[in-house]
């Protein structure tokens, strides 16, 4: 669980508008996204159009739900979101998918992803019951990083996110390597020494890669949102 307040103003880094968390559909699978698809947000509703501005972040994970649908998925402040819940203002608007090799947005998951996930779900069905296990661990491949500060970002640290788990129960924990806890090199999935990032005291969200680059060379616009951040939570 996120130990970020309810009442806590968190602004988007790319949007610069208000976030808020909402509860989501429970995820039974998920098929990790290796070929650079991406999901496109704009600050207004309907349809792209000319001139509008676009907003791009590299999609994770695509996932199918236990209502039957597929969605890709993307680390958005404190937690693991689906892409289709971009649709408020406080979040900005869900434009579709895009597809680098084509070059064309598209409005659904691509069907090569529909059905490595329904299959591997179907290969990989159990039995729900309470209890808990990891159904999948998968590596992070987006550079995702978990931000942590006890002083609303007077000062804070940033660490890379390894990888995430899929519990039986849906729940989706990105996990970060306890350096005290490594017996071996190089860690791998499933090590022990592997912690969830939101259970640490002073977890507040995750930074995509992009945020990350950009604040480790302390770019002038991404550090100017920092301050607003500051002063706003």
């Amino acid at each position: 669980m996120s130990t970020v307040s309810p009442s806590a103003k968190v602004i988007d880094l790319f949007s610069g508008q208000e976030y808020q968390t909402q509860h989501h559909p429970k995820v039974v699978r998920l098929a990790p996204e290796l070929d650079g698809f991406e999901v496109l947000y704009s600050n207004q509703h309907g349809h792209p159009k000319v001139g509008q501005e676009l907003f791009s972040v590299n999609i994770l994970f695509w996932a199918l739900l236990d209502n039957g649908a597929f969605v890709g998925m993307i680390p958005w402040f404190d937690e693991l979101i689906i892409c289709t819940d971009l649709n408020c203002p406080s979040k900005g608007f869900f434009q579709g998918y895009y597809d680098p090799g084509l070059d064309q947005i598209i409005p659904q998951v691509p069907d090569h992803k529909c059905i490595e996930l329904i299959t591997a779900a179907d290969y990989f069905d159990f039995e729900v019951d309470d209890t808990l296990f990891v159904v999948q661990e998968l590596a992070d491949t987006c550079g995702s990083h978990a931000v942590f500060t006890a002083d609303n970002f007077d000062n804070f640290s940033m660490t890379e996110v390894f990888s995430w788990r899929l519990y039986s129960d849906g729940c989706i924990q990105a996990q970060m390597i306890d350096h005290e806890q490594v017996t071996h090199w190089p860690v791998l999935i499933g090590d022990s020494c592997l912690v969830a990032c939101d259970e640490a005291p002073d977890f507040v969200n995750f930074f995509q890669y992009r945020v990350a680059i950009n604040i480790k060379e302390k770019d002038a616009d991404t550090m100017a949102v920092l301050e607003q951040l500051k002063s706003d939570l």
